[in-house]
């Protein structure tokens, strides 16, 4: 226990058996009982400025998480998409013997797909991402019957995409508010932030006359996570999350 927290400790210790004493019937000194009023004082001012300096250190907090959660809306987007891809291949839904070795091939094309788009964004200059619809998806060499292969039998699976995927051209990013509105598809379990998780529920749900505008409670929160991180590119928000939710990102 640190000294700080000792002492704290102590306090509040000492404030019970002090308390214990008074109703006791024990008569506190009056000059005792001042400084008890200045201590109490003291305190008083104290956690209200701390409080400050929480509430801050929280908001900020959810600023960053709010550059994380668009990220990871882009990436389990592309994941889903990869995986509908998959499970179109007649062997998706089977109970074949060999099935281990079908996740693990279908595992490392998602990886190598996702590597690939890691490269393409190298170039995005954004804060916020891409639409799914502004990406040119290649066909994959991944096809139905690698998945049945053993390592013996002379087909070799291969992963990825036949080509490059690529940006469409003149690609306008969208706000943050109108991308989660676009992109995000509900699975808030995973948001943990509380003032993240209000500002998802309002731009999914916007056109509702009862839907709660977070924005009337904190009116500057978006416009400041763009001016803080509005120049932030892609490849600076790989530093900024170095994992960015998905295990399939290229480690940094």
């Amino acid at each position: 226990m640190s000294s700080a927290s000792s002492h704290i400790s102590n306090l509040s210790s000492l404030a019970n058996k002090l308390e214990k004493r008074y109703h006791s019937g024990i008569p506190i000194p009056d000059d005792f009982l001042q400084e008890i009023i200045k201590l109490n004082q003291k305190v008083e001012a104290f956690l209200q400025e701390s409080q400050k300096q929480f509430d801050s250190s929280e908001r900020n907090e959810s600023i960053k998480k709010m550059v994380l959660l668009i990220w990871s809306i882009f990436f389990n987007n592309v994941i889903q998409k990869i995986v509908q891809d998959h499970s179109e291949f007649p062997i998706y839904h089977t109970c074949m013997a060999d099935k281990d070795h079908a996740k693990c091939v279908m595992a490392d094309d998602i990886r190598e797909k996702i590597r690939l788009l890691h490269e393409m964004l190298e170039s995005w200059p954004h804060l916020v991402p891409p639409q799914l619809k502004d990406i040119n998806f290649p066909a994959g060499h991944l096809q139905n019957q690698m998945l049945y292969a053993s390592y013996d039998d002379g087909i070799e699976p291969r992963v990825g995409f036949v080509e490059l995927p690529s940006l469409k051209p003149n690609i306008e990013p969208l706000s943050i508010i109108d991308y989660i509105a676009f992109e995000y598809e509900v699975e808030e379990d995973y948001i943990k932030d509380t003032t993240v998780l209000c500002f998802v529920r309002f731009a999914k749900d916007r056109e509702l006359e009862y839907v709660y505008d977070p924005s009337e409670n904190d009116p500057t929160f978006l416009s400041d996570v763009m001016e803080r991180y509005g120049s932030t590119r892609y490849l600076e928000v790989c530093e900024m999350f170095p994992n960015l939710l998905s295990i399939y990102h290229p480690r940094q």
